[in-house]
């Protein structure tokens, strides 16, 4: 599991700050300081890698593994004994420092009135730790957590079973530890603080404050529980700008840049009253009566008409990636590909068929659901009267979209090319000429829409209220939704943004084509795509999920060798445009035999190591200590030639944690032998 550290983020809290620094190999700089406590000489503050907090007294942990002290002395809590040298994390107290050595022992010093500076033996083997108001806590590498100083909270008495932590965080009276299953374990005082909010899950980095705690989640999340009376609970946001919107029965929603959601039309079951607080949206669905909302967090908030439980979100709420509403039942796809279904299932348009995963999108209809899958296939479920479940078989893949009316459904192709099917007593499956150059589908009762590569969009089935008739001009538009016998579109208010690819190649390496590029653009980019064909074949997407708009480097190991390929980038805008590169072609290579340096080194927790075979082969990676002890057996057996990668997570054997070192990798396939070094930074 990854691991983060918050305590940087908690440098300053009052009036006791509680912190831990780690040094990770990241870029150094300088401090400045200004406040109650006042960073005296600059010069010595240079080179600093990690900073931690204490009660009245600062900490720095410099590159050189040096630590500077400053603030408070009347303990000695800036005074550090024996040789300043060698560490590799730094931790603040209320009076008392605590220093983790690269040799995995703990310095301590300040106030010891209660023993917190007395590290109990072995003082061997932490890998982290934390200080609290009067006591201490370390991480050892095995995952246990050892406490020492004043338990009259109960801050020593970490709980059963002391085992499988990966971080440790201290408040001023209770202790945190983060588990590698990515629960949260807290103790100490009173049961506010020790409760974490549920799901106690997916977490990957904790802190704490005098008496709140925090942890982050692997969505990039934040949960803060505790004590707050001083708004340290209350995250503020801005509200402005429309991103998103999607269409109801008759109701309307739309997500403004800020992630808060605006409403509009029928409320006569509440729909259109969103929850408290409106924030941190990122998609949103509108059912006949009832509305969905996808929170940043993974966790889903539902509102409106619920006799069928439309509204009842299923447990675990959280992991979802996306939602969609039907008439009157609800969907989620949730981040392992997997769709839970819930509402009104007279047509078992709940019944997910099994097996319920590889789904990378959903939508609803009246009485059915649909989900896309990773290899382009549509699945179709629930009533299927008019064949609206009947995907056609022309054939079912190369979809990277779908959508659904009242009774038809809709699917985009990577081509551009939409197919419709399902009840067509309006045409709302007769996809008007010509059928190419889509880039977005959406359904609405007895009606559909397409948008077009250019802005522009296409409705064609019912138009009885002008569904069907797009405000002129008909050009501009980001996005596309119907609902009931309506039609929504966001149009773009922007300028145009000029994009210049400086560079874009394409290598065959290592059984892949690596794909690498430099954009500039005189605005910021939303992301990337990638298109590939071969030969004369039409292009088609290859990244169905947009890359970040850092991505500078992609590798498409969905080729065989020898093939010659073609392939384009796509610059995508902030209001959803698509800038096409021109081309670069290249061919697939036959792989040698190759070790590849691991990624990331210095590391920590986990590392890829990657491999290449020409021919299938007896092969063995086996990770050494500098002693030549073997370590860890990562791979071992017949394998076929390619590419092959393998993760290492800094553990032995055992299953126990190791300490940070110079470490190497051997492959040996057959006669041959190669090795690389790697390094552990815990």
């Amino acid at each position: 599991m990854k691991r983060l550290s918050l305590a940087a983020g908690l440098a300053v809290l009052f009036p006791l700050a509680l912190g831990a620094g780690l040094a990770r190999g990241q870029t150094s700089g300088a401090i400045i300081g200004w406040g109650l406590h006042i960073v005296a000489e600059q010069a010595a503050l240079e080179n600093m890698v990690a900073v931690a907090a204490g009660g009245y007294h600062s900490l720095g942990l410099k590159a050189d593994g040096t630590i500077v002290a400053w603030g408070l002395d009347n303990y000695g809590q800036c005074v550090l004994p024996g040789t300043n040298a060698d560490f590799s994390a730094v931790a603040g107290g209320g009076w008392h420092s605590l220093g983790l050595k690269i040799d995995g022992t703990i310095t301590a010093w300040g106030r010891n009135d209660d023993g917190q500076c007395d590290v109990p033996a072995p003082n061997t083997d932490f890998i982290a730790v934390a200080a609290g108001g009067l006591y201490s806590l370390g991480l050892k590498a095995d995952g246990t957590i050892v406490a020492w100083g004043s338990n009259w909270a109960g801050a020593l008495d970490v709980p059963e079973p002391n085992a499988g932590f990966i971080a440790v965080a201290a408040g001023c009276n209770h202790g945190l530890g983060l588990k590698s299953d990515g629960s949260i374990v807290v103790w100490g005082p009173e049961l506010h603080m020790r409760e974490v909010p549920w799901p106690n899950t997916d977490f990957i980095a904790v802190a704490a404050g005098y008496d709140h705690s925090l942890g982050m989640k692997s969505d990039g999340s934040i949960v803060v529980w505790g004590d707050g009376t001083n708004s340290q609970r209350n995250v503020p946001a801005p509200n402005t700008d429309f991103v998103v919107v999607a269409g109801g029965h008759y109701h309307g929603l739309g997500i403004r840049s800020a992630g808060a959601i605006a409403t509009w039309g029928l409320n006569n079951y509440g729909q259109c009253d969103v929850p408290a607080p409106n924030e941190g949206f990122i998609a949103v669905a509108g059912g006949r009566h009832h509305s969905l909302g996808l929170q940043a967090d993974g966790s889903v908030a539902a509102w409106g008409h619920n006799e069928y439980g439309q509204c009842d979100v299923p447990e675990p709420n959280t992991g979802y990636s996306a939602v969609a509403a039907g008439y009157d039942h609800s969907l989620g796809l949730r981040s392992d590909g997997s769709v839970a279904a819930w509402g009104l299932n007279n047509y078992g348009q709940c019944d997910v068929p099994a097996p319920n995963e590889g789904f990378i999108a959903v939508a609803g209809g009246r009485h059915h659901s649909l989900g896309l899958q990773a290899d382009g296939s549509i699945l179709a479920w629930g009533d299927d009267t008019y064949g609206q479940c009947t995907v056609p078989a022309a054939p079912n893949t190369g979809f990277i979209a779908v959508a659904s009316g009242y009774n038809h459904s809709l699917g985009l192709k990577s081509d551009g090319w939409i197919a419709a099917w399902g009840h067509n007593e309006y045409g709302q499956c007769d996809v008007p000429h010509p059928n190419t150059g889509f880039i977005a589908v959406a359904g609405g009762m007895n009606h559909s829409l397409g948008l077009k590569y250019d802005g522009s969009i296409v409705a064609w089935g019912s138009n009885e209220y002008g569904q069907c008739e797009i405000p002129a001009p008909n050009a501009d538009f980001i996005a596309v939704e119907g609902g009931g016998n309506r039609s929504l579109g966001i149009r773009k208010t922007t300028d145009p943004v000029a994009v210049a690819f400086s560079r874009f190649s394409a290598i065959a390496r290592h059984g892949a084509i690596v794909l690498e590029w430099e954009t500039a653009a005189d605005e910021a980019l939303s992301g990337y795509r990638l298109y590939r064909a071969e030969r004369a074949e039409e292009f088609a997407c290859i990244t169905p999920s947009p890359l970040s708009p850092s991505a500078r480097r992609y590798e498409d190991r969905a080729i065989e060798t020898g093939r010659e390929y073609r392939y384009q980038l796509a610059a995508l805008t902030m209001d959803g445009r698509e800038i096409r590169s021109l081309e670069v072609v290249a061919a697939g290579a036959v792989p040698q035999l190759m070790l590849e340096q691991n990624f990331p080194n210095p590391f920590n927790p986990a590392t890829a190591i990657s491999f290449s075979l020409p021919a299938q082969a007896e092969a063995r990676l086996v990770i050494y200590d500098t002693a030549g002890r073997r370590v860890r057996t990562l791979l071992e057996g017949t394998m076929q030639p390619g590419r092959h990668q393998a993760l290492w997570d800094g553990r032995g054997d055992s299953g126990r944690l190791v300490s940070s070192g110079i470490y190497y990798c051997r492959l040996e396939a057959g006669k041959h032998v190669q090795t690389r070094k790697l390094i552990l930074l815990r």
